[in-house]
């Protein structure tokens, strides 16, 4: 059986979408007493084709289509929303909104709604549910469990919720490279932003790799390497990916190898990767 496209299976995601918001709208119109909502949505004209035209037009599908290429694609959403964080909550609201008893969206909706948030928790630094972990990297829940079992994965139980959820770090680290796993793509305007601004660990990433380019160290070509045994070919692929599973001794020579400030590179890895240690730090010194 030949492979699905992607351009077929949001075909297939907006076909659904369809049938679910338009018999959900009109049993709103039927129950609620109210006039003009589905032609609002789909137009005057009940022909099913002008319909879906119309639908199409509709930001709250432009929405699904933004989340479907963020949750999968890693493509961070443009103009016209505020951000991932938001792109996934509308996205929510979107698909909850054309749900009722007798239309419901598929399940797939639910899936691609929980890879966002997942990708978006694992951009922003924060731990990761195991499921959510699963569905970025395609490969059955069993084998996240299997890899935190093994010690490849660290994981813990939330005092908040009693949950398991995968260290942030860590489940970078076990995404990179595989084959499964699209890294989110930064926009230009991220990848070129200060090192005092970077904040998360994509945004990290980002900044090295958009460095790597600007002051022409080709990876195709002969570079220099970094003075620290620790610093391997494959280690300056994991933190152009986000991930700092370094010695802090390496900053220094990491700072030279990408013509950084070493304090301000220093700093930026402890905001970034090592939060908690460095307020016990300033609250130490200020103390």
């Amino acid at each position: 059986m030949a492979k699905k496209t992607q351009a077929s299976v949001i075909e297939q995601l907006f076909h659904d979408f369809y049938h679910a918001a338009q018999g959900t709208f009109r049993a709103l119109e039927v129950h609620y007493l109210v006039n003009g909502v589905c032609e609002q949505i789909f137009g005057v004209d009940s022909d099913e084709e002008a319909g879906k035209a119309n639908l199409r037009k509709s930001y709250a599908w432009a929405t699904l289509v933004a989340l479907y290429e963020y949750a999968v694609n890693g493509v961070e959403p443009g103009e016209g929303f505020e951000g991932s964080d938001d792109l996934v909550i509308d996205a929510s609201d979107v698909i909850k909104l054309a749900s009722s008893e007798n239309y419901m969206p598929s399940a797939k909706w639910d899936t691609l709604i929980a890879m966002g948030d997942g990708r978006f928790a694992l951009d922003s630094g924060n731990p990761i549910l195991p499921y959510k972990l699963s569905l970025l990297a395609n490969v059955d829940i069993r084998t996240v469990r299997n890899a935190i079992s093994a010690g490849e994965l660290v994981a813990f139980k939330s005092e908040f919720d009693g949950e398991v959820y995968v260290e942030n770090g860590s489940a970078r680290r076990w995404l990179h490279g595989r084959r499964g796993f699209k890294p989110t793509l930064k926009e230009e305007d991220s990848a070129g932003v200060s090192i005092d601004s970077v904040s998360t660990p994509a945004e990290f990433g980002a900044m090295l790799a958009s460095r790597r380019k600007n002051i022409g160290l080709n990876e195709q070509e002969a570079k220099p390497s970094v003075a620290h045994p620790s610093v391997t070919p494959l280690a300056l692929s994991e933190l152009e990916a986000g991930v700092f599973a370094l010695p802090l001794d390496a900053i220094f020579p990491l700072a030279d190898y990408y013509l950084l400030d070493r304090k301000k590179l220093l700093q930026c890895v402890m905001r970034v990767f090592f939060k908690e240690e460095m307020h016990l730090l300033l609250d130490v010194t200020e103390a």
